[in-house]
């Protein structure tokens, strides 16, 4: 349920305000009583964490802004990132280490942390002094390095069974297309049906390359696309039930304009009915009362 990691930090970047309940807020944010900087791990995290509220200040940096403290958190995963230096008395951004603790569901922790090396893309761990790291963090440089490589194996691991498991739906339904087509709606056809399948499995293979990139982003993208089709191919669902080649646009977009008849459906008029005819004449001749208005108030 909890890991604790160390990151060498390499950027102090990006700058980043506090606001007056303690909140983590960006550089532009409006009536702010403070600052720190954020540095590329701890950005590249919040950015990897997905939908949160924004974090909470715990340590507020003093005289040097990149001494901090802060928490994030979402309803199953909790992290909290500390920034210190470990050498050269914090006089560079390389000077300072982030330690994360990271509290909740095993594959949030992994997929987290794949994604914060694939978007940092370098190796976290990799100190820039590795005997001050070492004496800093209490852990060795290779222990470090295999804490974090099984997350990242976990993290890939659950990517790995996202494809397959899409992979198989889609071939468990082509397999059983036969006979489906038994009982599906008019007008489907299973010719088409096993071409989004075949879309499908090619969108799965997209997944595996985007997987290779180390980009979860890229893999869950595919496998969306590829779920779309699988249910454009299933004949059970509502959306394959009602497919009929086409869509209802195209259909009416195809009909041709002489096939249509509205000979019965126009009025024609030469002229208008006399009821109608009234102009100012007939106005008059009528003894309609004229009250002028145009001096009232």
């Amino acid at each position: 349920m909890e890991n604790h990691l160390f990151a060498q930090v390499r950027s102090g970047n990006p700058e980043m305000k506090i606001d007056g309940d303690g909140r983590l807020r960006h550089s532009n944010y409006p009536g702010t009583e403070g600052s720190l900087y954020l540095g590329d791990v701890g950005d590249a995290l919040l950015r990897c964490f997905g939908a949160h509220e924004p974090p909470r200040v715990t340590e507020i940096p003093g005289f040097d802004q990149q001494i901090w403290r802060i928490v994030v958190s979402d309803p199953e995963l909790t992290v909290t990132l500390e920034s210190r230096s470990y050498w050269g008395f914090g006089l560079f951004s390389s000077c300072f280490l982030n330690s994360i603790q990271m509290i909740g569901p095993l594959n949030r922790r992994a997929r987290l942390i794949f994604d914060l090396c694939a978007a940092l893309g370098r190796n976290p761990w990799e100190a820039k002094w590795i005997g001050w790291f070492a004496k800093a963090t209490e852990t060795s440089a290779t222990a470090e390095k295999t804490k974090w490589e099984s997350l990242i194996e976990r993290g890939r691991t659950d990517l790995i069974d996202s494809i397959e498991a899409v992979r198989s739906k889609a071939r468990d339904l082509e397999k059983k297309l036969p006979v489906l087509a038994e009982d599906a709606a008019k007008g489907w056809d299973i010719e088409f049906a096993l071409e989004e399948i075949n879309v499908a499995l090619s969108e799965c293979d997209m997944a595996n390359d985007a997987l290779h990139d180390r980009s979860a982003t890229g893999v869950e993208r595919a496998l969306a696309r590829a779920e779309a089709h699988i249910i454009e191919a299933d004949p059970r669902t509502e959306v394959a039930a009602q497919h009929s080649g086409g869509s209802v646009l195209e259909e009416m977009a195809a009909i041709e304009a002489d096939d249509l008849d509205f000979s019965d459906t126009i009025l024609e008029l030469d002229e208008l009915p006399q009821e109608v005819e009234m102009n100012q004449d007939a106005i008059a001749q009528d003894n309609i009362p004229f009250v002028d208005l145009s001096e009232e108030e």
